[in-house]
């Protein structure tokens, strides 16, 4: 049974790669109840040097394909940080849809904040936040890679995740210890950050 479908896009500035994931959620029965499970349906990286027009344009044609299967456009999380305003703006051009792209901007912690009203709402997503979600899936077997290079890729770069828990007043603070391609991480992170609505067990 699915629930929805979600997009994550980290943007590679300079020298980096761009990432797109496409996570859907389903709920899968055990016993009695409903548990949700986020299954990755698509998992891409773009060559270093694609421009930003281009990489608007690519998650634009895998957006449009989702709808044009589905009927529903999906919601679309790309990784804002340091890009502001303009990259938003891109975005908003190339992809269709009333509130169809939100902007994430990382912070340090382990909070998810989202926050706009109307046609534009943008998320304030801990770095913390994103790595303790995707363990928690991962060792509760409810996170679904493909059996694909990238994800070959994506699987080797979430064993080299590591947490570093600092304690100041009751903020919690987490750090990236990985280096250079954590872009697939990123983009399954902001893929699947998001809670579904309705019945299950998260």
């Amino acid at each position: 049974m699915s629930n929805s479908i979600t997009m994550g896009v980290d943007i590679g500035q300079k020298r980096e790669p761009t990432a797109i994931c496409v996570s859907e959620i389903e709920q899968r029965r055990v016993g009695h109840r409903l548990v949700h499970h986020w299954v990755v349906r698509h998992l891409e990286r773009l060559p270093i040097g694609t421009s930003f027009p281009e990489i608007a344009q690519r998650a634009a044609e895998i957006s449009g394909g989702i709808e044009s299967r589905t009927g529903n456009c999906p919601r679309m999380f790309v990784n804002a940080t340091g890009l502001g305003q303009p990259m938003v703006d891109l975005f908003d051009e190339a992809v269709p849809g009333l509130r169809a792209v939100t902007p994430v901007f990382f912070t340090h912690g382990d909070r998810r904040i989202e926050t706009g009203g109307g046609w534009r709402l943008e998320v304030q997503l801990g770095k913390a936040h994103l790595v303790c979600r995707l363990q928690t899936l991962l060792q509760t077997a409810r996170l679904h890679l493909p059996r694909t290079p990238d994800a070959e890729i994506l699987a080797r770069e979430l064993k080299e995740y590591e947490i570093r828990i600092e304690s100041d007043a009751n903020e919690r603070y987490g750090a990236f210890t990985v280096g250079t391609q954590d872009d697939l991480v990123t983009a399954l992170g902001l893929a699947v950050q998001q809670d579904p609505v309705g019945p299950g067990i998260y």
